[in-house]
């Protein structure tokens, strides 16, 4: 049932480009202001980690298990689907890629950077300031989007079933939220340190700390898909390339999965040109650069994303094969 749960989602996702009507997060948001209150997570940002995490998908769990024992066999299907569908990644990422490419067509440099933003793995604040810049971040970003809103929830889902691909998207959504909560603390910055003159003991919140919990915690959950994501690409790119910088890694305690992709990725693309800028080029010549590197940059994205969509039918081949060996 799970590999047809997974071709249902894969499909509503390519047909809809998101799930708006299904990923609504104020329910969460809700359920993390209140934990924020409560002083016994105040003061141990792993404690709140796990809560946040684990209440809802314990919930989940028994809620299915219920289901399941009393014979509601399609009510299950339709649960499960509709967490899937949930545990995606946020946003319509086909229609912003397509966007992005739009923008490199026309030369529109300055839109491609808001564009690209989405991307960003510093969640959403671009640092690129040229077109090479914007290509370099693509190549390092883009892949980790994919990997994250699609791949790792398939992953977890086919693996443990609906409560782990739930608990991965809660956990992603955490850092997110930990980084907002950051970003407000930010905001307040001047009354906190007049607070802070009157009040020698005052101890402030400490949103980084929560944020590297749910970081390194996001990292652990992606450790084993994104291997497995990574021999795929080899398999349908350049495997001996791909591959290379997985042998040197894969045990690697300290490599980002962000960095482990982007390697990979470039070596599965094998030999693609790539964007190139020339600082002492005139401006005859850097317009003709630009325009290649334009073209450069479009056959780049595309071929991204026809890499990734050659390694999500080699995901369901393989769980096809598994089902019907099972």
């Amino acid at each position: 049932m799970h590999f047809l749960i997974v071709l249902v989602a894969i499909i509503a996702l390519e047909s809809y480009g998101q799930m708006a009507f299904l990923q609504r997060d104020g329910w969460l948001q809700t359920w993390h202001q209140k934990l924020s209150e409560l002083s016994m997570f105040q003061r141990s940002s792993i404690l709140k980690m796990l809560a946040f995490v684990l209440v809802p998908v314990i919930v989940l769990y028994l809620i299915i298990l219920q289901l399941s024992t009393s014979g509601y066999g399609l009510l299950v299907f339709v649960l499960e689907l509709g967490v899937l569908l949930y545990s995606f990644g946020r946003g319509d990422i086909s229609a912003q890629i397509e966007l992005l490419k739009s923008d490199i067509e026309r030369n529109d440099l300055q839109a491609a950077y808001h564009d690209a933003a989405v991307f960003n793995i510093a969640h959403r604040s671009s640092s690129a300031e040229s077109s090479t810049d914007l290509y370099q971040e693509l190549i390092a970003a883009l892949p980790y989007r994919i990997f994250e809103r699609r791949f790792a929830a398939v992953f977890w889902f086919f693996i443990l079933g609906a409560p782990a691909a739930l608990a991965y998207r809660l956990l992603a959504l955490h850092g997110d939220m930990a980084l907002a909560d950051g970003g407000d603390q930010e905001g307040q910055e001047v009354e906190e340190q007049e607070l802070a003159a009157e009040d020698a003991t005052a101890v402030e919140p400490q949103p980084d700390s929560c944020q590297s919990t749910a970081s390194t915690a996001l990292w652990l959950l992606e450790w084993l898909p994104v291997r497995f994501l990574a021999l795929t690409l080899g398999l349908v790119g350049s495997f001996a390339h791909a591959t290379e910088p997985l042998k040197e890694l894969i045990f690697c305690p300290r490599t980002s999965t962000a960095d482990l992709l982007r390697r990979c990725v470039t070596g599965a693309l094998g030999d693609i040109q790539r964007p190139q800028v020339d600082a002492g080029e005139d401006v005859t010549a850097s317009e003709e650069s630009a325009v290649s590197d334009n073209a450069a940059g479009l056959a780049l994205i595309s071929e991204m994303v026809a890499l990734f969509t050659r390694a999500m039918m080699g995901w369901l081949v393989v769980i096809a094969l598994l089902v019907m060996l099972s």
